[in-house]
């Protein structure tokens, strides 16, 4: 066994540092959240079948029970101060609103619009990932690592608006599908809160997590 790991040090030694670098983010990669779809798709890999496509993904999927697929992160930047929720989410799609919107659902405005935040201030970097097959929410915050991993806030959301606040392209869908948020309402209470472009601004609903609601295969869903 010592020969053989001494064996495996010298090799990684000898590796150059661009090598190196892509091995040990390869192993960071099969460690993580999404370890068991990088491991399937590894494997394809090393038989020289084809992998990372749309029909590959999705036969993946169903054998590692996986509805998600990591994306990228994304940094937004925070204030400092406190951050109240009906001093930003409000219809106003003029040139001036930092993030245009156009709607604002009755159970949002019942959950959410007296809710503020204390903000520390500093950069936030959030996780975005496609949603590959229709599900509820529980799937969903299951294989984001529970709760506290699937848990945003409003203040970050609406930093996530603000970036796009025009409708331009970036890390938020503005095709029409939703952008989905499990975010703690003023009672405390994880909700599904969906954003979406629609027409000349932000559309927001909120939805209970315990719903039989299925997200729309294609959403995009930002986490921890």
């Amino acid at each position: 066994m010592e020969t053989m790991l001494g064996k495996i040090v010298l090799k990684l030694v000898a590796l150059s540092g661009e090598v190196l670098g892509a091995v040990f983010d390869l192993l960071e990669k099969l460690g993580g959240s999404n370890g068991g779809e990088w491991l399937a798709m590894l494997k394809r890999f090393l038989r020289k079948e084809a992998c990372w496509t749309k029909e590959t993904v999705e036969a993946v999927a169903k054998i590692t029970k996986s509805v998600l697929v990591f994306i990228a992160t994304t940094t937004v930047s925070i204030p400092v101060g406190r951050f109240v929720a009906r001093d930003h989410f409000k219809v106003d799609t003029s040139k001036r609103a930092k993030a245009k919107v156009s709607w604002l659902s009755d159970n949002f405005q019942n959950w959410f619009l007296d809710k503020s935040e204390e903000q520390a201030g500093g950069d936030s970097t959030l996780r975005s990932h496609k949603l590959i097959a229709a599900s509820i929410d529980a799937p969903i915050i299951a294989e984001l690592g529970g709760e506290a991993m699937a848990e945003t806030s409003l203040v970050e959301m609406f930093a996530m608006m603000a970036k796009q606040g025009q409708g331009e392209n970036g890390s938020l869908l503005t095709s029409g599908y939703w952008n989905i948020f499990y975010i703690r309402d003023t009672a405390g209470v994880l909700r599904a809160v969906g954003v979406d472009w629609f027409g000349d601004g932000w559309r927001v609903r909120a939805f209970s997590v315990a719903d039989s609601f299925e997200c729309f295969a294609g959403s995009r869903v930002v986490s921890r």
